[in-house]
């Protein structure tokens, strides 16, 4: 391993694709680059399985627990987070391994964002003071009016994306999905990225995933979401979109017991492992 190159080891949750890329780094002077959208919140690293502390011991780990829940972080302002740590890792001669399962993040980082007008913070406030009142279905309704090409490749439950796209109309009088057709700048034109994906069937992933659930639980991550809501972030704060925390927040509350808790907590797990194989296979470029 040498060069100008950036290593990339992805795959679905609880792939073992950070013990990969452990082992890969320590063994090449590496520096781990987490490209996790849920692993970059400070609030909780055992639901969202960060790496332990004897991990954080043998390899530098970057952008990971470094940012608060209560804020938003998007793939334009990761991809700005990581080309930093690699250029910063470059020069020190360590090489680069950027690893996780958030496959949009990774997708910009190799293939670069389409560039868009920056939104009036007087838009987009309101906007989010529309979404805090709206159900997901009824802001749904109002982007169909404005850009009926993303709609038909989002979710109508995607309300980050929703939002995003009326205030990107509201803005500029041109639809999201126009302006993602626009030739993409690629952040780093100088790297050549090696993408490894890490996956397997999912009657495999099920039983790692349960696997992955019991061993939570029993590190605390009940206690980690009691204390989660003692800070009194607002609602709408993005680290309660963690998967995971609302089914915990109805256990402490005595809505279900520690079986359906579980059980819950598996099947939103199974789904979202689902999502990002689809997206892995057909959405990264690995050429």
């Amino acid at each position: 391993m040498a060069g100008n190159k950036v290593y990339i080891i992805c795959g679905p949750t609880a792939s073992g694709k950070s013990s990969v890329a452990l082992d890969l780094a320590m063994n090449n002077n590496g520096v781990i680059i987490n490209a996790d959208s849920q692993q970059v919140y400070r609030e909780l690293p055992i639901l969202t399985a960060c790496p332990s502390s004897d991990d954080y011991g043998r390899v530098e780990h970057k952008l990971y627990q470094f940012y608060d829940g209560f804020r938003r972080m998007d793939a334009s302002l990761w991809v700005e987070y990581a080309v930093k740590e690699i250029r910063e890792a470059q020069e020190r001669g360590k090489i680069p391994f950027v690893v996780g399962g958030t496959g949009f993040y990774i997708k910009a980082l190799t293939e670069g964002l389409s560039v868009i007008p920056s939104i009036p913070y007087n838009i987009r406030d309101q906007v989010r003071k529309e979404g805090i009142r709206a159900k997901n279905v009824e802001l749904f309704e109002i982007l169909k009016k404005y850009d009926k090409d993303l709609c038909e490749r989002i979710s109508p439950s995607d309300r980050q994306r929703i939002l995003r796209g009326i205030e990107v109309f509201r803005a500029t009088g041109v639809p999201l999905s126009a302006w993602q057709r626009n030739k993409k700048i690629k952040p780093m034109p100088d790297v050549e990225f090696d993408l490894k994906v890490i996956d397997f069937e999912m009657p495999v992933l099920e039983k790692r995933i349960a696997l992955r659930c019991d061993a939570m639980i029993n590190a605390g991550v009940v206690d980690e979401v009691k204390k989660l809501y003692s800070l009194d972030y607002p609602e709408r704060s993005a680290i309660f979109k963690v998967i995971g925390v609302e089914t915990i927040k109805k256990y402490i509350d005595g809505l279900i017991s520690m079986d359906e808790m579980k059980r819950e907590i598996i099947l939103l797990t199974r789904q979202y492992a689902k999502r990002q194989r689809t997206f892995f296979r057909t959405q990264l470029n690995r050429e």
